[in-house]
């Protein structure tokens, strides 16, 4: 049963995704290119569960792969929720810098300090004794700081905007961490992806309904007077 709730959060992620990609193509803004990241490192992750669930995390490369696409999500998702919420700033433009160097950084790091697979289900999920050497940090530089800047993120957005479905998006980022906390204490494989896909659902939905803000007044109509200017030119 684990398994098959595994494989259709995976699906579902990867419908977000393709939903995602639509929007992303629709819009020049890179909120979206980011947050479809998200969706497809999300699809990869929940992939790797479903495989390895049966047999406990018993193949090094599968928990690799999640490893990095389970950290990963959370930095691409951080980062499309800091452009939400400054879309004018160099300060997303140097996180996102940010997150790419640490998902690279991982991934290398990974690959040169394998993981040790030993206990249960649950502490590897949770990647108890699993992550060693300096992957840890690299983990703990996307997961640590990726997780509290998407909660944080959305709620800036929703108190400049008052628009309610920014607060999806902090909910939903919420529950699969709660989920994780329950699934390490050992309350059940099958708890983990449902609660997972009612917070990949809550985000898709914050995602769906999120616009980035708009150009101030001021800039727009000065813009549209240096364009007039230039045409009468």
């Amino acid at each position: 049963m684990a398994a098959i709730l595994f494989w259709a959060a995976a699906a579902l992620a990867a419908v977000f995704a393709g939903l995602m990609g639509q929007r992303a193509r629709s819009s020049s803004s890179p909120v979206y290119r980011w947050w479809l990241l998200s969706f497809v490192l999300y699809a990869l992750a929940f992939s790797m569960e479903a495989l390895t669930v049966a047999h406990n995390w018993h193949a090094v490369w599968e928990y690799q792969i999640y490893i990095v696409a389970s950290a990963g999500l959370v930095g691409t998702m951080s980062v499309g929720t800091t452009y939400l919420a400054l879309p004018r700033s160099k300060v997303a433009t140097g996180y996102a810098i940010y997150v790419a160097a640490a998902v690279v950084a991982l991934a290398v790091l990974t690959a040169a300090f394998p993981p040790v697979l030993h206990g249960s289900w649950q502490a590897l999920n949770a990647g108890q004794h699993a992550i060693v050497g300096p992957t840890q940090v690299a983990y703990l530089l996307l997961s640590a700081v990726g997780g509290p800047v998407v909660v944080l993120g959305a709620l800036w957005s929703w108190w400049k905007t008052r628009r309610y479905y920014t607060l999806f998006i902090a909910a939903g980022a919420l529950i699969p961490s709660l989920s994780g906390t329950l699934a390490s204490q050992g309350f059940g494989l099958f708890w983990f992806p449902v609660l997972n896909i009612v917070g990949l659902t809550l985000i898709f939905l914050g995602y769906v309904y999120s616009r980035p803000q708009p150009a101030p007044q001021g800039l727009r109509v000065g813009s549209l007077a240096s364009a007039h200017q230039k045409s009468s030119s």
